[in-house]
């Protein structure tokens, strides 16, 4: 029987046996799903861990990787001012259309929108100055989805109203990936096949129309349901919280603190599990944000550069890095045995955010909830949920309670073939521990 170590003793000793998997729980509810994003948190763990961990509406909740801002939107509605911060400007741009409330009816807009852009189109009025640099958009669309495409964009850049002007962005950036010759199930940018593409026919403009009569219903029931809170939205580095809030009203927080952190870092990092900066690459040029941060963020994100260095304080990431370095000989004889380089950087940049977090949190007041899941390197289970308590620990974290929870309707396989070896498979995640610390 295998050694259990007093963090493990402690892991099991916290587990809570509950049912968290919310299969029946919608996750589309108010402007929750506005727009893909990958590997979203369910919002019905955000908004119970905000119930019952921050009963005083002058809390303020964290988010130091906001992704789409599904945990802003959870403490809006609960009364809660919330900060989100995220290194990808595409991120940035799809929360703060999910937290801002817009009051004034959007569906005039959209029949101006659709009706200049049939009058340009049948004018013939093309507007090719508004297609992306760095994008080689003859390869990823048809002729004509271009000029549409192109049309619509004008159009809903010519709104004056900036934040009507971003509701309808991300309904285009929308339209541009359902239109595109990319696959919409996968989150790395991958091209359908050639023979898909003599059938695929996409209508860019009922698209458009469409997503955006959804979107604005969406948005019309998060306006009905009066949230009392307000989102603040940063685009910045998790490894810097300290900067990123005093760019924050003082009247917001208490000593310049927060008092409850809700997050799911990213599972490793985004060049070998979800590719952020990929899955936003072709928006982000549409719509014309910030061209080095957009084209970076998987480079710049957790784990994106590689480091070496000592001991950071695990003894669980020390026996899993041993493990996976042993591995990286052995399956791949030699040729690249990086893996092991890429699950230390990504611990140590977590490290990092947890330091930045404990800093930034009001003592013996406070909670962080991480929701993690485990990866399987070089068919080694890193056990993330263990590594961070005990990373955690060291800056004066304390396990409240752990939950496990399956994952509903993955839209990943339950096994994958990471070395192509015939016959030879690794399990992927299918289960998310949710781990609750206090401070």
């Amino acid at each position: 029987m295998a050694q259990v170590t007093n963090t493990e003793f402690l892991y099991k000793s916290q587990l809570q046996k509950m049912e968290w998997t919310f299969a029946n729980v919608s996750t589309k509810k108010y402007t929750h799903a506005l727009h893909l994003y990958p590997a979203r948190m369910h919002p019905e763990i955000a908004k119970q861990i905000i119930e019952k961990y921050s009963k005083d509406k002058t809390d303020v909740v964290l988010d130091p990787f906001m992704g789409s801002g599904g945990v802003l939107l959870e403490a809006m509605m609960h009364g809660n001012q919330s900060i989100g911060i995220d290194i990808n400007p595409f991120a940035t741009l799809l929360s703060n259309v999910k937290t801002t409330p817009i009051h004034k009816d959007l569906n005039p807009i959209l029949t101006g929108i659709l009706s200049n852009s049939s009058r340009d189109y049948l004018n013939k009025e093309y507007h090719l100055e508004c297609l992306p640099n760095k994008l080689d958009v003859e390869n990823w669309y048809k002729p004509d989805t271009i000029k549409i495409l192109s049309i619509l964009k004008h159009n809903v850049f010519e709104i004056r109203d900036e934040d009507v002007r971003d509701f309808f962005k991300i309904c285009f950036s929308l339209t541009v990936r359902k239109s595109s010759y990319q696959r919409n199930g996968a989150w790395k940018i991958h091209r359908i096949s050639d023979s898909d593409k003599i059938e695929f026919n996409p209508q860019p403009m009922d698209m458009f129309k469409q997503i955006a009569e959804n979107n604005i219903t969406k948005m019309t029931g998060m306006v009905n349901a009066m949230p009392k809170g307000k989102a603040h939205i940063l685009l910045g580095d998790s490894r810097d919280i300290t900067g990123n809030l005093e760019k924050i009203n003082n009247n917001i927080l208490q000593d310049k603190k927060v008092h409850l952190v809700v997050t799911s870092p990213p599972y490793g990092d985004h060049g070998t599990t979800v590719a952020y900066g990929q899955f936003s690459k072709h928006s982000s040029l549409w719509l014309e944000l910030p061209k080095e941060k957009a084209l970076t963020v998987d480079s710049v994100g957790l784990g994106g550069q590689y480091k070496t260095g000592g001991d950071l304080g695990s003894v669980m990431l020390n026996t899993t890095l041993d493990k996976v370095r042993k591995n990286d000989i052995e399956l791949t004889k030699n040729k690249k045995p990086c893996r092991t380089e890429a699950v230390y950087s990504f611990f140590y940049d977590l490290d990092k955010c947890l330091n930045e977090i404990s800093q930034n949190l009001v003592p013996k007041k406070s909670y962080c909830c991480f929701v993690v899941a485990n990866r399987t390197v070089r068919r080694v289970v890193i056990p993330t949920d263990l590594i961070t308590i005990e990373l955690g620990m060291k800056y004066g974290f304390n396990v409240d309670k752990i939950i496990h929870r399956n994952i509903p309707n993955k839209s990943m396989p339950s096994k994958n073939a990471p070395e192509n070896v015939t016959k030879k498979t690794g399990k992927t995640m299918t289960r998310e521990s949710i781990i609750i610390m206090k401070y």
